[in-house]
C-alpha cells in the first residue's frame, strides 16, 4: 500500500491504514512524506522522505512544492517498477485502450489501431 501525506498526520490516510489492517489485509506499507518521524512514517515498512521543502505558496499553506516532490518520487517508483517487472508497450496498450496514448501504445507494441 502506498500512502502519501506531507505532514504524515493526515487523518483520512491514517484511517485508511487502520481499515486495511482491521480487514486483515497483510501488505507492505510505503509512505511518502515530508515528515518521516510522523505517525504514518512510523507505521510504514518503508518511508520515503521528500526532504520537507518549503511551500512556494506565499502563505506557506497551499501544497505546491510538496506535491511536486511527491509526484517526482511517485514517477521514479513507477519507472523502476516498470523496469523490474518488464512492463511492455503491449502491457500498456491492454490497460490504456482509448485516446491518443492508447493508439500510440498499440503502435509501439506493433498492434496497429
Amino acid at each position: 500500500m502506498l500512502l502519501i501525506s506531507n505532514s504524515g498526520k493526515t487523518r483520512e490516510i491514517i484511517e485508511l491504514y487502520d481499515l486495511v489492517k482491521m480487514l486483515g489485509y497483510n501488505m507492505g506499507v510505503v509512505v511518502i512524506t515530508g515528515n518521516p518521524d510522523s505517525e504514518l512514517g512510523n507505521l510504514a515498512d518503508v518511508t520515503i522522505s521528500t526532504g520537507n521543502p518549503p511551500e512556494v505558496c506565499p502563505l506557506g499553506l497551499t501544497p505546491t512544492t510538496s506535491t511536486t516532490a511527491m509526484t517526482v518520487i511517485g514517477d521514479a517508483l513507477v519507472i523502476l517498477m516498470m523496469k523490474r517487472i518488464g512492463f511492455t508497450a503491449d502491457d500498456y496498450a491492454r490497460r490504456h485502450h482509448g485516446g491518443y496514448l492508447g493508439v500510440k501504445s498499440r503502435d509501439a507494441a506493433g498492434k496497429g489501431k
